[in-house]
């Protein structure tokens, strides 16, 4: 399977021939392949509720709206409304989150042995429980602040898809 919204691909075979600049990551048991290119080091914590109970702890992640996901064991949850999350149907690794609409993708950071990783930003960090910390210099956002950021996004691509369902 090759996730459609991530960009158009081959098969799993595929993904050995990335460019030597772009990251290759896959899940615990290799049935799911997601190739990044070029490579980031950037890395996004997110603290809310929904991450920390799929993952039993903060999600790490890459932006890479341009990253290619295959491979057969790919499954895809509607999570809430406005996102899907991806996992491995074999192994159970999470590999992804994205928006219904709109072309972001967040990969899992644990995916790719990439060195020179950092975090870059912690988002719902009024959210993270006491009992773990991030010593990184990082950009902090809280729940009220990333609302404020992803709310006229989310707005704006509803009203675009009603237009133009009725158009």
């Amino acid at each position: 399977m090759v996730c459609a919204a991530a960009g158009a691909g081959g098969d799993v075979a595929m993904a050995e021939t990335a460019p030597a600049l772009g990251l290759i990551g896959r899940c615990l048991c290799g049935g799911v392949t997601v190739i990044v290119d070029p490579a980031r080091t950037d890395v996004g914590v997110c603290h809310c509720r929904m991450c920390r109970r799929w993952t039993s702890g903060p999600w790490m992640a890459l932006q890479v709206p341009g990253a290619r996901i295959e491979g057969e064991t790919l499954q895809i949850y509607a999570a809430t409304a406005f996102a899907e999350r991806g996992f491995c149907g074999a192994c159970g690794a999470h590999i992804f989150h994205r928006p219904k609409d709109g072309p972001e993708l967040a990969v899992s950071a644990g995916l790719f042995d990439a060195d020179g990783m950092h975090v870059a930003r912690e988002i719902f960090i009024d959210r993270k429980p006491p009992w773990y910390r991030f010593v990184a210099d990082s950009v902090k956002r809280t729940e009220a602040s990333t609302i404020r950021e992803w709310l006229p996004r989310i707005m704006w691509r509803r009203v675009v898809r009603l237009v133009g369902r009725r158009g």
